[in-house]
């Protein structure tokens, strides 16, 4: 039963979709015969075209011909089932594209091509990670001319009323000899501590009041000078050109005068024995000239002042000896320093290194003497240094 239902079924179907075809093929056909005849109409008798019937009724009047426009065919495209004759003409297949030609490249050039040269630092000298611990040793040498202060007859007049007081400021050679041993942690804080040992000598002429007369001298100066500092550089500046620093410290002088008179001999002596404390504050500068992976070379500049006390116990003869009486002094000043620097580096590491500094060093000193008023010392002349230092 259900085989004859599925039968019945697909000849319906089928049934359907003849009926359809065959409709479509009459509308088909009907519209293609009235297209054959308006082409017909609108082809002229010259080019061999098909005259019209008469139409039957003859009272009507035929409609105008309007020719289509000269850009657009006569026949309607959408009803004709077949194209014109002059389309029927087998066209030329399509020509391929040219092919494109690549033009190659051209080579590059060594100047066109700037790569990075790569800087590594030479077999002879190795990169390191900069260390935060330095320890240096250095010797100074300083030869120097000026003057100096001695206060005379201050033992006398405390003996006999008849002296007067005064200081005398005569001319001196002086040389100093010093080391000195730092330490720096960070290499930002330094820490220092120096000592160095000075000679001065010259000659002076003194007048005694009355039948005394004078007398010509001459003295020597042995002074002693221990100095601690902090001091201070900016990590900011490290490896550049310009370079400063902060120092603040103390100083302590230990220092001998012998004046003896020479014309006459041994008629006047006087021993007297100082003892400075002074504080510092100073500066410095460095500009780097030139620097390469074993040397460096640039200038230095560093100035500080300070003030402090001077005690001071003296002793004269003259005809027979005076007591022993203390001066107190108050003193200020500066001290300047330019010089230039030279550096080595050892090894392949850099990390010990020898230096050299040759300039020029001015000390001023104001020192105020009771009832003789503020006379001033002056030592200049050329300086001197050599060391080494170790990074680890």
């Amino acid at each position: 039963m259900k085989t004859k239902i599925k039968q019945r079924r697909k000849v319906r179907f089928s049934l359907r979709c003849g009926c359809i075809g065959f409709a479509a093929i009459a509308l088909a056909a009907l519209f293609a015969n009235a297209a054959l005849k308006v082409q017909g109409q609108d082809q002229q008798p010259s080019s061999g075209g098909v005259s019209q019937p008469a139409s039957a009724d003859t009272n009507q009047v035929a409609p105008p011909q309007v020719a289509p426009p000269a850009s657009q065919p006569a026949s309607n495209d959408f009803f004709t089932p077949f194209p014109p004759p002059n389309q029927n003409k087998p066209q030329p297949p399509p020509q391929p594209p040219p092919p494109v030609q690549v033009q190659p490249a051209a080579p590059r050039t060594n100047e066109e091509v700037s790569l990075p040269t790569p800087t590594l630092p030479p077999p002879t000298l190795l990169a390191l990670k900069p260390k935060k611990n330095e320890v240096s040793v250095s010797g100074d040498f300083m030869l120097g001319e000026g003057t100096v202060t001695l206060p005379l007859l201050y033992s006398l007049h405390a003996k006999s009323g008849s002296f007067t007081p005064t200081v005398a400021k005569p001319t001196r050679s002086s040389d100093y000899f010093g080391a000195t041993l730092s330490y720096s942690y960070g290499q930002a804080w330094y820490f220092d501590l120096s000592y160095s040992q000075g000679n001065s000598s010259g000659s002076q002429s003194m007048t005694f009041p009355g039948h005394l007369g004078s007398a010509n001298s001459s003295f020597s100066i042995d002074d002693d000078w221990y100095q601690a500092y902090v001091r201070y550089t900016f990590p900011g500046l490290r490896g550049k050109r310009l370079s400063a620093y902060l120092r603040a410290g103390v100083t302590y002088i230990q220092s001998t005068l012998d004046d003896t008179s020479i014309l006459p001999p041994g008629v006047y002596t006087q021993n007297d024995k100082a003892t400075d404390i002074r504080g510092n504050l100073g500066a410095g500068l460095g500009y780097n000239i030139y620097s390469s992976r074993r040397f460096r070379f640039g200038l230095d500049a560093e100035g500080e002042g300070f003030f402090g006390k001077r005690s001071q116990d003296s002793l004269e003869t003259l005809n027979g000896a005076g007591p022993t009486v203390s001066i107190n002094n108050t003193l200020y000043g500066g001290i300047g320093r330019a010089v230039a620097h030279f550096e080595y580096r050892f090894g392949r590491t850099g990390l010990l290194r020898c230096f050299l500094d040759g300039g020029a060093e001015v000390d001023y000193t104001m020192i105020s003497y009771p009832s003789a008023g503020t006379p001033n010392e002056l030592l200049w002349g050329p300086y001197v240094k050599f060391g080494l230092r170790y990074s680890f």
